[in-house]
This record gives C-alpha cells, sequence and structure tokens, in this order.
C-alpha cells in the first residue's frame, strides 16, 4: 500500500484537479440482493456463520464485569470481560430452560442470574448456583456451563468465530487488518455514548450508505456538506476490507500539499470498512464505529453507533462537545441517510429484475459488493 506521502500526494492531485478516484468501469448491482429471501439465507450462512464476523469493541467494556449483548442469526450473544486482559463470548441463553440471561449492557457485574429460575453463573461461564440443588444434583454443574464462543481481540475490534471455516478466514484477513489499521488501537480510547436502531433497510443498503461521498452536497446541505468535499475521495482495498479518505474543506482552503501525518488527520475523514459490516470513522480526535447486522426480515437490519474519544471524557464541557458531535451523526444517518434508505428499499419492489448503477467515481461500493458475491460463492 501506499506511503504517507504518496496519500498525500494522490490527495492533493484531487484537490488541484477537482477530481476523485474512479474504478476502471460502471458496476451494475441486482436489486434482488436487497430483497430475496433465498439470497439472504445464504447470506446468514456464507457470510455471518462461516466467516469472521466483527461484533463490537474492547473499548465498550473496559473494566472486569463489564459486558454487552448482541444478536447474529438469531443466536443470543454475551460478550464480558471477564479479566482486565480478557473478554469471551457466550451463548446468551440460560443452560437450564434456555431464557436469556442477559439484555443490553452494563457494567462491573461479578455474575449473571437467570431471571426466571435465579441460576447464577460467574464471569468465566462457570455454573455456580441453581435453586433446589438436589432436584438437579444428577447433572454436575460444570456439565451446565455456558456455551463458549471464540472470540479475536484484534487492535480492540472483537471478532465472533463460530466455526473452523470462521477461525480460516480470520487468520487470511490478519495481514489484511494490519494493514488497514496500522498505529491504531481503540483499546486505547475512550467511549462516551452509544445507540442502536433498526431501520427498514436491508443490511447491505445501510452498509451502501458510508461507501461514497458523492451524495454530501445534496443530501445533506446543512449537516455534513459544510465540513466535508463532496465527490472527491481516496480509494484503496485490503483483502475484502477497504479504506476510503476524504478531505474536509479546511483542506482544500490551505491551497498546499497537507505538510505531515498529524496535519493530513486534521484536514481529512477517513473510513475502514471491516468486512462484512463495521464502518469505521476516524477524526482528529475521536472514533465513530457502526455494526450493521441483518434481522430475521430481508428489509430490516441493526444498527449500533458508538463515539469514542481519543481523550477521557471527564469535564462537563468536554460532555457539551462530544453531545453535538454525537448530535451531529444521529442527524446525517437517521435524519436524513436512513429515511430516504427506506424509501429505495420500498422502491426495490417496484421493479425487482432492475439492476443499480455504481459509477466509476463509486469504487467502495462497486468493491463491496464484489466482495458480498465472492463471499457467496465459496464452499
Amino acid at each position: 500500500m501506499d506511503s504517507t506521502n504518496d496519500i498525500k500526494n494522490r490527495l492533493q492531485n484531487l484537490i488541484i484537479n477537482q477530481e476523485t478516484e474512479y474504478s476502471k468501469n460502471i458496476y451494475r448491482n441486482p436489486v434482488k440482493e436487497y430483497i430475496d429471501t433465498k439470497i439472504a439465507v445464504i447470506e446468514e450462512k456464507k457470510i455471518f456463520t462461516d466467516s469472521p464476523v466483527c461484533i463490537g469493541t474492547a473499548a465498550l467494556i473496559p473494566n472486569k464485569g463489564d459486558w454487552f449483548t448482541s444478536e447474529i442469526n438469531n443466536k443470543p450473544i454475551l460478550i464480558v470481560r471477564n479479566t482486565k486482559t480478557e473478554i469471551s463470548a457466550y451463548l446468551n441463553i440460560c443452560s437450564h430452560r434456555g431464557t436469556k440471561l442477559a439484555e443490553g449492557n452494563g457494567k462491573k457485574v461479578y455474575a449473571f442470574k437467570c431471571p426466571y429460575h435465579s441460576w447464577v453463573y460467574n464471569l468465566n461461564g462457570e455454573l455456580t448456583a441453581r435453586p433446589r440443588e438436589n432436584a438437579f444434583a444428577q447433572i454436575k454443574k460444570n456439565e451446565c456451563n455456558l456455551n463458549k464462543i471464540t472470540l479475536h481481540n484484534h487492535q480492540g475490534f472483537l471478532w465472533l468465530i463460530f466455526n473452523k471455516k470462521a477461525e480460516q478466514r480470520y487468520k487470511s484477513n490478519i495481514e489484511h487488518l494490519n494493514k488497514l489499521l496500522k498505529n491504531y488501537d481503540i483499546n486505547k480510547h475512550h467511549l462516551y455514548k452509544s445507540y442502536k436502531i433498526y431501520p427498514k433497510l436491508n443490511w447491505k443498503l445501510a452498509v451502501d450508505t458510508f461507501l461514497e461521498l458523492y451524495h454530501i452536497d445534496h443530501l445533506h446541505p446543512k449537516s455534513l456538506a459544510p465540513i466535508l468535499k463532496s465527490d472527491m475521495c481516496l480509494f484503496d482495498s485490503y483483502g475484502k476490507n477497504l479504506r476510503m479518505i476524504g478531505p474536509r474543506h479546511s483542506a482544500v482552503k490551505l491551497n498546499r500539499a497537507l505538510k505531515n501525518e498529524n496535519e493530513f488527520d486534521v484536514h481529512t475523514i477517513k473510513l475502514h470498512i471491516l468486512f462484512p459490516s463495521t464502518i469505521v470513522v476516524c477524526h482528529p480526535e475521536h472514533t465513530e464505529v457502526w455494526h450493521i447486522l441483518p434481522k430475521d426480515e430481508v428489509n430490516t437490519c441493526e444498527v449500533s453507533y458508538s463515539l469514542y474519544a481519543k481523550e477521557a471524557i471527564n469535564t462537563e464541557s468536554a460532555i457539551r462537545h462530544w453531545e453535538n458531535n454525537f448530535q451531529l451523526t444521529i442527524k446525517a444517518v437517521e435524519k436524513e441517510d436512513f429515511p430516504l434508505g427506506e424509501n429505495i428499499q420500498k422502491g426495490f419492489y417496484a421493479d425487482p429484475k432492475r439492476k443499480l448503477i455504481f459509477g466509476k467515481n463509486e469504487p467502495a461500493l462497486q468493491h463491496f459488493h464484489k466482495q458480498i458475491k465472492l463471499a457467496l460463492t465459496k464452499k
């Protein structure tokens, strides 16, 4: 991949020529991929079971006993920091009668107690207590521990591994992730706030929202357009993953090349897409992380958004500052991007045989959907 100087030169060339980076050709993407339930079933197996899935970050649960829950392919998941340095994943199911042990997130717990019959599990997923023990003594407690799921922590990003194929694909992706996230570690960030919504969008359409800057001036005239230069973007692929870098208006106003890495960070926005559906948006002082997962219906997805500051948030002025940033992002995505996307999703059914057009100036969209197709054809 290009050095920092090469990237700065590429960006300066775009600014001088008022251009963007292009793919070789236009790409046509079938509408049926967003609405076909048979395709959704294959995606569930090939992309969200047989491949690694980034489920969250270590910064969400910085202290021992912190936890959060999620759900993938109707599998309820419990993520727990069980020691200062170790994070584990379990099926969020009591071994007695199958009740979910926890919902949402929490901090500094010592154990999980089932809400149905008060069976208790420690942070290592071990059953430690069950009322009327004599009625269950024929089955040893250690045979009733929570079902553990393999979890890898790569530079603060947590990857769920459901089977051997997913493990192999995770290992083959490590080299690409190392290059994409070079010198970047979200373990060192501080969570400000998280937010979860369920837009009526296919999960891929929700990801598409982040994969081009062509729409900035048109859809976000008051929220993002005053900050970001529209339709000007660098693109690089890292295996299945990708990176986009766009200049802020401040970079254009400088009327010169960016001098160093710090200046580059201040005057650009960087988006890293961790395949399949995690979006990492890097700003000078903070990082936004989006996790997008399919739900039961092909027209619905789960979108989790978290804002992480590089410095600890200890003052009222800092809280006000980050709340303003948080609300700006929510306004752009939830109030502008997703409502338009929901109308697009509905419109797919009007002509399900047609194909969407991804322009040469939308290389990230093209790369993402090509990787989806490759994943679906793998054995």
